[in-house]
């Protein structure tokens, strides 16, 4: 038996896990653009983007808690849909979720880079900074979950202790010679504007979405939490509520110690990186040298604990989907080899590491990866949400987390609430952006039907006791 086994993790991890992913570099980039740009008229958008996410939340938890399997997502359709297009679908959404997930990854070490240059100089070229965080990142992973987890709790609460210090200092003027107000944050703001150039439901949804999305992360560690009724529920929540909290301190102490028209003029220029970095600007307005190095160095931790979870939890996608003969036929066991030690997914975490990296060299842009990735993740938060309602819709089905009636609700009402809101956000760019989507969602089904073709075949190929003797094996393994 390999000790990535053994349940180690507890709500904590969970929480942690769950932060870590949200709480990104990335996140800095768009809080800061939400704020500069719709002022006090941001936390309206806030207050919507984390209802959608505490749908998802619930029915996340559900699932996670009622197939608690590394596999997250792959695991909960094929466990639902059963046979044959139960494999399929879930092939596709696990390679959907992974390929989404290299959006992402572009977006983040391309924020994280920007940081890493403004601590080490100019003269070292952006793309050496995204290899080497990448690389830093992929490395605890190797060593297996509890290890990568306590790397991500270190790298979280500096994380967290920077934006809730600026927040703090923002209100109170501490260290800076400016002085809260809160005109600052109403400076040319129209309170209830939802649609139009600087609309709350236009502009600042798709961004404060992107402040919450990720949560739903923790649920692959679900096999390594002994009790995952109680501690994935009660982390995922928890955590929802304090990135809310988090983000309003920090963006609202710091928004409101200027004028926003003046934020908006600072951000846009070479200190801010046209709006690729304003966290660096609004270092630098409140504490000068200093404050503008403590962004950059909160921007590279952020990628850092953001990405060592995702190696974490992507890996292991690819290698459960493997352990199962799905991926790629042939290929499949390869990605699902462990590590005889410690008894992790290396080669799924070395071609993930190579995936992930051509990705985010393609481009340095970091808002328009944060868009590109969120537009997925979107429809993906709608597959999590029709699963979880077929998965209780049968009164036989056994006990979740949440009584029957509470998951058919939340997941029917986060359906409808979910893609309302990918309507609006992306209002009058859905052809770029969907685009952009279909590209990951038709190279997921590709490799989904040629991996369900190679399965059939063996399959076919083999006698029903060989079938059944390789079922029972790979159930043992997963015990």
């Amino acid at each position: 038996m390999n000790n990535n086994k053994i349940k180690v993790l507890g709500t904590s991890d969970v929480f942690v896990a769950g932060v870590a992913i949200v709480v990104a570099a990335s996140t800095l980039v768009s809080d800061f653009n939400g704020y500069f740009s719709l002022g006090a008229a941001f936390i309206i958008a806030l207050l919507l983007g984390f209802m959608i996410n505490l749908f998802l939340a619930i029915s996340a938890a559900e699932l996670s808690a009622r197939y608690p399997k590394s596999g997250a997502i792959y695991n909960y359709a094929k466990a639902i849909f059963k046979g044959h297009a139960g494999v399929f679908i879930g092939t596709f959404l696990g390679l959907s979720f992974f390929g989404m997930f290299a959006f992402t990854v572009a977006g983040e070490t391309g924020a994280g880079a920007l940081g890493l240059q403004a601590i080490i100089g100019q003269e070292i070229p952006l793309n050496l900074s995204i290899i080497a965080l990448i690389v830093l990142a992929a490395l605890p992973s190797i060593f297996g979950v509890k290890e990568a987890a306590w790397v991500s709790a270190g790298l979280l609460l500096f994380m967290l202790g920077i934006r809730w210090y600026f927040g703090i200092a923002g209100f109170f003027g501490i260290g800076h010679e400016y002085s809260w107000q809160f005109a600052n944050l109403m400076d040319g703001v129209d309170l209830f504007n939802f649609n139009g150039e600087n609309g709350i439901l236009t502009v600042g949804l798709a961004l404060a979405f992107w402040t919450f999305v990720g949560i739903e992360f923790a649920c692959s560690m679900a096999g390594d939490v002994p009790n995952p009724k109680r501690s994935m529920p009660r982390g995922l929540i928890f955590g929802l509520v304090a990135i809310l909290v988090t983000s309003l301190v920090m963006g609202l102490g710091v928004t409101g110690i200027m004028p926003l028209s003046e934020w908006q003029v600072l951000i846009k220029g070479e200190l801010g990186q046209g709006g690729e970095a304003p966290q660096l600007a609004a270092g630098q307005v409140m504490f000068g040298t200093v404050g503008y190095y403590l962004m950059a160095v909160a921007s590279v931790t952020a990628t850092l604990g953001t990405l060592t979870i995702a190696f974490v939890a992507m890996p292991r996608l690819l290698q459960t989907i493997a352990q199962d003969g799905y991926l790629l036929g042939p290929l499949s066991p390869f990605f699902a080899k462990l590590h005889p030690r410690w008894g992790t997914p290396v080669n799924a975490i070395v071609i993930t590491l190579l995936i992930f990296l051509s990705v985010a060299l393609v481009s340095n842009a970091v808002i328009d990866w944060v868009l590109s990735a969120a537009y997925v993740w979107v429809l993906i938060y709608i597959g999590f949400h029709i699963l979880a309602f077929i998965s209780r819709w049968d009164k036989a089905e056994t006990a979740g987390v949440f009584s029957r009636p509470v998951v058919l609700v939340n997941a029917a009402v986060g359906a409808v609430a979910t893609i309302i809101a990918l309507y609006y956000a992306f209002m009058g760019s859905h052809v770029y952006y969907g685009t952009k989507a279909l590209i990951v969602l038709g190279i997921a089904f590709v490799l989904a039907a040629i991996s369900y073709y190679f399965h059939r075949n063996v399959e076919h190929d083999q006698t029903p006791e060989q079938v059944d003797e390789d079922s029972n094996e790979k159930d043992l393994e997963a015990l």
